[in-house]
């Protein structure tokens, strides 16, 4: 077989493109003589189809095409039963097909699919962490599908949306930007059910907010309910005061009323001694007059006796 000329030569850059440790690895791995790829790497002698056949059985990221022309790249990507079997239903169910809205479709619909994937996972690793129960985590499950169902609907009814209009009909005015928050707002609902946020815990939090506000407020008030109570007591206090102070006047004036009373009373007292005193004297000298004048009758009497 003829020589293919490279840049160099082609086993050297082969055996540099496969990162080997060594030219003894290399024909370890791909079970050549080493005094043949000594001529090979030489150019001493010309690869036979058998030999490349070899190399290609051993590293199957080699490009054949390359091995036999030195056309190409050196390495390709390597396709398993996988890789050929979903690039048959591409090329028979969707290419065959000519529709390049359905290519847009099947390709959104590919890394919409890897998105939800890579999501559930997130989903399962917090369940896990959180020491989340299977009724619970079931619950956010279906949830998280019935979100992501409505976002591919969403995207493709956004994919739909005419990019301008046409001579019959025109493009909807604010059609495009409704598709789009309705995505944003799937995306967040997404978003929180991975992160197992529900909206239970979002409305606690708001009213444990409320709470804390309501509670200041309330200190807040108290505090001013305290001020006034203590205006209120002081105002009172001094009311009491000047009610006492009334009181006590009030009371001073009684007792002078008192004082007064009673020295009318003294003196009525007096005064009613005096006429006692008086009529008394006037007894006494009525008595006084009587005796006398029966004194004086007495002694007539005795007078006459003794004559």
């Amino acid at each position: 077989m003829e020589n293919i000329k490279n840049q160099g030569n082609w086993l050297k850059l082969l055996i540099k493109e496969l990162k080997m440790p060594s030219t003894a690895e290399f024909c370890r791995k791909a079970n050549l003589n080493r005094g043949l790829v000594d001529k090979l790497a030489t150019d001493a002698h010309s690869p036979s189809l058998d030999t490349l056949q070899k190399i290609k059985d051993a590293f199957p990221e080699t490009n054949m095409n390359w091995l036999i022309s030195g056309h190409g790249k050196v390495m390709v990507d390597v396709q398993d039963d996988n890789d050929i079997k979903l690039l048959e239903q591409y090329r028979s169910k969707i290419k065959s097909k000519a529709n390049q809205r359905l290519v847009e479709k099947f390709s959104i619909s590919v890394d919409y699919f890897v998105q939800d994937h890579s999501e559930m996972d997130e989903l399962e690793n917090n369940a896990t962490a959180q020491d989340v129960k299977d009724k619970d985590l079931m619950f956010f499950r279906m949830q998280l599908l019935l979100f992501q169902y409505r976002r591919r609907l969403v995207s493709d009814l956004l994919l739909q949306v005419p990019k301008s209009g046409t001579l019959l009909t025109s493009s909807i005015v604010g059609l495009k930007e409704q598709y789009s928050d309705l995505l944003d707002h799937l995306n967040n609902e997404i978003f929180k059910t991975v992160k197992l946020v529900t909206d239970d815990l979002v409305s606690i939090r708001d009213v444990k907010d409320q709470v804390v506000t309501s509670e200041a407020s309330l200190e807040g008030d108290l505090s001013d309910d305290d001020s006034l109570s203590d205006d209120d007591s002081l105002s009172d206090a001094s009311l009491s005061d000047a009610s006492l102070s009334d009181d006590d006047s009030l009371s001073d004036d009684d007792s002078l009323s008192d004082d007064d009373s009673l020295s009318d009373d003294a003196s009525l007292s007096d005064d009613a001694s005096l006429s006692d005193d008086a009529s008394l004297s006037d007894d006494v000298g009525r008595d006084l007059a009587d005796l006398l004048e029966y004194a004086e009758k007495a002694g007539e009497l005795n007078i006459d006796d003794k004559e």
